[in-house]
């Protein structure tokens, strides 16, 4: 027998119209941020609970007016007399902070993402407070931070053949330790990736790279990567004389305020107090660089 058939369309997805099926992923990706690498690097110590009116304070030598006079004596001659000099110092506690407003419908129809908000504000306050150790300058109450506090290196003219970053880290190091070295022994050196890569990479005349990149060290000195220091900078210190002083943690806290009770709203808070303090005596234990190749250039002059 004879019969006619008749080829149908292949049936294939598409044939499932608004077809919203698909493998769910329960997670959110976070977003990326800068390495907290000087917060980590220097001590911490806590201030707790009391009647210290949220201040740190010292006495310290006041090096402007303290003169060290010791010399030679001749039989019969007067002594010479050395000056002796303090100041008291105070700073405060800076606090740092950011809130995010959520409705409730938002917390309970998209809990994953709402669990991610406590989360996302308390690594903003993060992100903030490793700015301002590394180069807030107190104004605005933010921190006084690494960079603006360590005082400014004026590269010698020396002569150095194809002067770079390690002649330059090792002669800001020799100027600290120079009549100083007693207290002063510089343990690092801070700068950002850029600064880093141009030492690593630096090559001889065969393409030969000159530097072990596989110690962490320039010149002797831990290398501290935070690319929060700008291009073409980086400080050279003793990490024992930088101190953070701080209320641990940074405190997360739900509020309503400005009606958001009646909105079916709430707030949600992160702050943490605390403070960089490189002590005034022990600023001469820190150089900057603040312009490297401009230091290059008069090092190899």
């Amino acid at each position: 027998n004879k019969k006619e058939v008749e080829l149908k369309a292949i049936t294939n997805r598409a044939s499932v119209a608004n077809n919203s099926q698909s493998v769910f992923l329960d997670d959110i990706s976070e977003l990326a941020r800068p390495i907290p690498a000087l917060y980590d690097f220097f001590p911490k110590f806590p201030v707790g609970d009391g009647n210290h009116n949220g201040t740190i304070t010292y006495f310290d030598w006041d090096e402007d007016t303290t003169a060290k006079a010791a010399a030679a004596v001749a039989e019969g001659s007067t002594f010479p007399e050395s000056t002796a000099k303090f100041q008291e110092y105070s700073v405060k506690l800076k606090k740092i902070g950011d809130t995010l407003p959520v409705t409730e419908e938002f917390e309970q129809d998209d809990t994953l993402a709402a669990a991610e908000l406590q989360n996302f504000i308390n690594l903003n306050v993060r992100d903030e407070r490793n700015r301002q150790i590394a180069v807030a300058d107190g104004t605005s109450n933010t921190l006084t931070g690494l960079y603006p506090s360590a005082p400014g290196y004026t590269a010698p003219n020396e002569g150095i053949a194809d002067a770079n970053i390690k002649d330059l880290v090792r002669r800001m190091r020799t100027t600290i330790v120079k009549g100083k070295g007693s207290k002063f022994q510089p343990n690092f050196v801070a700068a950002n990736s850029d600064v880093i890569d141009q030492y690593m990479l630096k090559k001889d005349a065969n393409n030969n790279y000159m530097f072990d990149s596989e110690t962490g060290l320039i010149a002797g000195l831990q290398v501290v990567e935070d690319n929060n220091l700008a291009d073409n900078t980086l400080v050279v210190g003793d990490s024992r004389y930088a101190r953070i002083y701080e209320r641990p943690g940074i405190l997360l806290s739900e509020g309503q305020p400005n009606g958001q009770f009646l909105d079916d709203a709430k707030t949600i808070k992160a702050k943490q107090r605390l403070l960089f303090l490189i002590r005034e005596a022990d600023k001469a234990g820190f150089l900057k660089s603040t312009d490297i190749a401009a230091d290059l250039t008069a090092l190899a002059s």
